[in-house]
């Protein structure tokens, strides 16, 4: 005859099922939050690109200045790394409970990166680099470090959602350099979006998990 208390069963009951419906609760904010996030990098890659593509020269007319059309394009870029960098400080936490000072190393990385490929890319403008591989360069360079960010991001926190949007941002970016000027603009516009907003339909859907399953995680 079991010595069970009835109460203390049901007090446990009713406690993993609380803890069950938070875990639901977090992984269904998750979810919206990476959906919300590829929405935004999709949104500024179809403005930012095509900006950029209409800026150029056709037959000798601009339908977009250069200058304007940069602008829009750092604007769209800057917009997109700052919401980035946000989501995936709280990610960080949510999902594998890591420190608040690890989580504001990985948001710094981006801002050092960021600066870092700037300088980079001036310095060698300086040094004669010509216009045509500028054009191919300066977006790509961009594109490929917040791709290995993301990778990094993925990895770090064990985030599979994050880790795929890093594959395909890489992925776009060897495929536009190769298209080369100008089309690489319309590949940045036109495939990048529609990839991550394939990856957005199929996360909301529930098809993509935002996190590894509890009995493959460390404690």
């Amino acid at each position: 005859m079991s010595n069970e208390d009835p109460d203390a069963r049901a007090d446990a009951e009713r406690m993993f099922a609380l803890m069950q419906s938070q875990r639901r609760s977090t992984q269904s904010r998750l979810m919206r939050g990476y959906a919300v996030l590829l929405v935004v990098w999709a949104a500024a890659w179809a403005i930012g690109f095509s900006a950029l593509w209409f800026g150029r020269d056709i037959g000798g007319v601009d339908l977009l200045s250069a200058p304007v059309a940069w602008i829009v394009f750092g604007v769209c870029m800057v917009t997109a790394i700052v919401w980035s960098i946000v989501t995936g400080v709280r990610s960080g936490a949510g999902i594998r409970g890591r420190s608040r000072y690890q989580g504001m190393l990985y948001g710094w990385s981006w801002t050092i990166s960021m600066v870092g490929a700037w300088l980079l890319l001036v310095g060698l403008q300086r040094a004669g680099l010509p216009a045509h591989l500028a054009a191919l360069l300066y977006p790509g360079m961009f594109v490929l470090i917040v791709g290995v960010l993301y990778l990094a991001g993925g990895a770090l926190w064990r985030a599979p959602v994050q880790y795929a949007l890093g594959i395909v941002m890489i992925a776009v970016v060897v495929v536009a350099t190769f298209a080369g000027a100008p089309y690489h603009y319309l590949v940045y516009a036109i495939a990048g979006p529609v990839a991550m907003l394939v990856v957005a339909v199929l996360l909301v859907r529930g098809l993509l998990p935002v996190e590894p399953r509890r009995d493959q995680a460390d404690d």
